[in-house]
């Protein structure tokens, strides 16, 4: 033994750092196959963004095959493979592709076997025609199926350390052989393993992250994470310290929000229609039918000045939402022809609050939410005489959508660009292996989740919902899978006679 792994306090044959979807599901892999399994979570409870999920995505799952004379058509796991590369313009890892869609179907009767119950598969926005029939939405969405993980990793056996940050990766010989840790009480940790699995979920949290590595740049420091989780890139991190390599680093699962509202609020879900949005300067800056696909819009919102948007909402606009219902749908956030009947009580708050303006006239809008009066003016004057004519000459949105800003009041609602998670890495292998700069595998060392690329181009696919919180699962059972055949396989060679 090195002087570098003596002294460990605890040893196990896998550690697992992060106790979300990825790490609950390795976990319980690695401890259902008979090892030593233990969980560090730097936060006081595991869940991570899993937790905030809706369902998973899964290629010739049971729950497909036994809807299959009522609902569909559902993708092959061919069809899957070629949607995830295309979308990504061949950015995206096959192997990591091929990995996903062979054992995504496993997944699903994974959590199914726990008490999950699913009760739609399917597409999930019905405005989004594109979308493959792969999303699997389970009763309780993410939330249920973390409560379920935790009692199964606790009745297998693992043990689950809480409010126990990680701090480093263990190393003898090139090899991944622990980590480092602090517990509760601020007391460091050395804990040996024959594996290591980072599940530390990505770098939302940390803006510096994504400023360095997401295309949106400078302006990472406008963007909010949707829950925020700590999730600040530690896994990553670590790793790359021992000379691990990223792929496509820097995508994020970006979409469209109120700053300090929840996913469920009205006013959000007004302001996210089609109908005309404006940027700092006052002028429109995209087709607004962008709002159709929530993980383009977020990109839209993302490279603005400040990362904001303005949605211009009259009257008439307020009316049909209240009595017609959504245009759009934002998962179970915001349903489909859903009738807003807060909405008007929504924006009133929201404007005592500042974080929205009213006003009797354009001009009277533009004082208020501080736009020039004249530019604001002649860009409601543009995009209504394009309304009356049917045509859009400045971005060519399709006529459906030109819906005119003529009846007083006028509201200004303040979107913002706020992201959900990242979804890429360190660069693995097909069997979720972290990889050095040469491609070639670390030893004891895997990558799940958050912390992994290869499933994605430069955005999250959402032609095929369910994709991140499907990933998660999937990665961290395969992940786990390997590991404990790598560890059995090594015992095997030792007890082999010379």
């Amino acid at each position: 033994m090195s002087a570098q792994t003596e002294n460990f306090d605890a040893e196990y044959d896998i550690v697992v750092i992060g106790g979300g979807g990825s790490g609950k599901s390795a976990a319980l892999a690695a401890a259902q196959a008979g090892l030593g399994v233990a969980l560090l979570e730097k936060q006081p409870q595991t869940g991570g963004s899993s937790v905030f999920a809706e369902g998973q995505a899964a290629f010739e799952s049971s729950e497909q095959k036994a809807r299959a004379d009522t609902g569909g058509p559902f993708p092959t796991r061919e069809q899957a493979y070629r949607r995830y590369l295309e979308y990504s313009h061949y950015r995206a890892n096959p192997e990591v592709v091929r990995m996903f869609v062979d054992n995504s179907a496993e997944t699903i009767d994974q959590l199914r076997s726990l008490g999950v119950e699913y009760n739609l598969v399917g597409i999930y926005a019905l405005d989004q025609p594109d979308e493959l029939a792969s999303f699997h939405r389970p009763e309780g969405l993410g939330a249920r199926c973390q409560e379920l993980l935790a009692g199964a990793i606790a009745t297998a056996g693992v043990d689950v350390f809480t409010s126990t940050r990680v701090e480093g990766l263990v190393t003898d010989g090139g090899a991944v052989v622990g980590v480092t840790a602090r517990d509760s009480d601020g007391n460091s940790l050395r804990v040996g393993a024959k594996a290591v699995i980072i599940a530390t979920g990505g770098f939302v949290d940390n803006p510096a992250m994504i400023e360095r590595y997401a295309q949106v740049g400078r302006n990472a420091r406008h963007i909010s994470p949707l829950a925020p989780l700590a999730n600040t890139g530690d896994g990553i991190n670590m790793a790359l310290a021992i000379g691990a390599d990223t792929d496509n680093i820097g995508v994020v699962q970006a979409g469209p929000g109120v700053r300090g509202k929840a996913p469920t609020s009205q006013s959000a879900a007004a302001g996210m229609h089609p109908w005309l949005w404006v940027n700092h300067t006052g002028r429109r800056f995209t087709s607004e039918d962008e709002g159709l696909s929530v993980a383009n819009l977020g990109t839209v919102f993302a490279r603005q000045p400040g990362a904001d948007s303005f949605a211009i909402i009259d009257s008439d606009m307020v009316d049909h939402l209240v009595q017609d219902g959504s245009d759009v749908a934002l998962g179970d956030f915001v349903p489909y022809h859903g009738k807003m009947t807060h909405l008007v009580d929504e924006l009133e708050a929201d404007v005592e609050a500042g974080i929205a303006w009213k006003a009797e006239t354009i001009e009277g809008l533009a004082v208020a939410a501080g736009f020039d009066p004249a530019v604001l003016a002649a860009t409601v004057g543009r995009y209504n005489a394009a309304c009356a004519d049917g045509y859009d000459p400045e971005f060519f949105k399709p006529v459906k959508y030109l819906r005119p800003v003529r009846r007083p009041p006028f509201y200004i609602v303040n979107q913002s660009a706020h992201a959900t998670c990242t979804c890429t890495g360190l660069r693995v292998s097909g069997r979720l292996e972290v990889l050095d700069a040469d491609w070639k595998p670390i030893p004891g060392l895997y990558a799940v989740g958050n912390d992994a690329s290869g499933l994605y181009g430069d955005t999250y696919t959402l032609d095929v919902p369910g994709s991140t919180n499907g990933f998660a699962h999937t990665s961290g059972r395969v992940a786990a899978r390997h590991a404990v055949a790598a560890i059995q396989g090594a015992q095997n060679e030792r007890r082999a006679p010379a």
